[in-house]
């Protein structure tokens, strides 16, 4: 018998949509029946990546950052800025392109320091069998549905038109292709600054200081597991953290009504704190007054009253991003540990004694 209360009835479809995304990534492949799973090659490169960052002997260490840093600009409106961050408006744009703007600041603080001019060198043909340099469909992740003989086209097709988008967004400044005047040469890709406008286009640089990101949510592929709404709340997150440090490490960060205007970022978004909590990515802190999973409160105006209404406090949890992110998602989702269970129903997982069985276990 389980000791935990079933979740609410609506989040079951939810979960089930969630699921089948994670197993059409899980079972992205390349090839055919018995070929190595994409999200595994995909992960072999960019831990390859990470670990030499290029190099052409595919020996030499390379920079090897254990943290990412992204410009504040790209995540929240600045003081007296006429422009919007670039996040909220990637988070409705379909495809790629969020997780590829993501992608080339993740490369490019991998090989290059902060005085060093980019350059993206990534094609889409593979130049050599065993380039340090990896084609493009060999660091992307994303759901073809394809039969294999189709699915790298297609993940190609996925990467071109997100790197138009993010030409669209000033993000990156595609070349002209040289052989047929007119046209852009998705080979020339120059990354400009996530902090780009229309009128200020600077090139990218690797920035000191700004919202730091474990490398582990790059090289651990949760950047393609979680989805566009998801990936902007853990930025948003991130972003609290970096400013607020001491307060997330004690009693965690909340992004209350009047701090959301400064992302942007609508609804659907901060509703996406259940996913993170569910996966284990950050941890909520403990409201007697708020439903954990809901996020509701019962009799709001009475608490209000008295003054016993307060923001979620959130803590996020890096050791959970070195975990990798599909079998994690699939855990939770399809097949909970008792642990799993008891935390996205009650958001901790108790203590249980001699004789008493956790639950699931039955």
């Amino acid at each position: 018998m389980s000791l935990v209360p079933p979740l609410p009835p609506g989040s079951l479809a939810h979960r089930s949509e969630r699921a089948a995304i994670n197993d059409r990534l899980l079972s992205a492949c390349d090839g055919p029946e018995g070929s190595i799973r994409l999200h595994k090659e995909v992960k072999q490169n960019l831990e390859q990546l990470w670990l030499y960052g290029g190099n052409r002997d595919g020996k030499s260490p390379g920079r090897r950052p254990d943290w990412i840093c992204i410009r504040p600009e790209f995540l929240m409106q600045q003081p007296g800025a006429d422009h919007g961050p670039a996040l909220a408006r990637l988070v409705p744009a379909r495809g790629l392109s969020l997780r590829l703007e993501l992608l080339m600041i993740f490369d490019a603080q991998c090989r290059y320091g902060s005085e060093e001019l980019v350059r993206i060198d990534r094609t889409f043909e593979a130049v050599e069998a065993n380039a340090p340099i990896k084609s493009w469909q060999k660091v992307v992740l994303s759901d073809t549905s394809s039969d294999y003989r189709e699915a790298g086209n297609l993940r190609g097709r996925q990467i071109k038109e997100a790197l138009r988008v993010l030409d669209q967004q000033h993000l990156v400044n595609i070349g002209v292709d040289k052989k047929r005047p007119g046209r852009r040469d998705l080979n020339r890709i120059r990354l400009l600054s996530e902090a780009s406008t229309p009128v200020n286009r600077p090139k990218y640089t690797v920035p000191t200081n700004g919202v730091w990101v474990s490398r582990h949510f790059f090289t651990s592929l949760w950047v393609f597991a979680l989805t566009n709404t998801e990936i902007a709340m853990f930025l948003a997150l991130s972003a609290r953290r970096a400013a607020f440090p001491a307060a997330h490490n004690t009693s965690g960060v909340f992004i209350a009504q009047r701090h959301r205007g400064q992302f942007g970022l609508k609804d659907n978004t901060w509703r996406s704190r259940r996913e993170l909590h569910t996966y284990g990515l950050v941890d909520t802190a403990p409201d007697s007054n708020r439903d954990t999973y809901t996020g509701k409160i019962e009799d709001f105006g009475s608490h209000w009253k008295k003054h016993e209404v307060m923001p979620t406090r959130f803590t996020i949890i890096d050791s959970t991003l070195a975990q990798p992110a599909l079998p994690t998602i699939d855990r939770v989702l399809n097949n909970p540990t008792p642990e799993d269970q008891w935390r996205q129903r009650f958001g901790f997982v108790p203590r249980i004694g001699p004789g008493v069985r956790a639950a699931g276990t039955d």
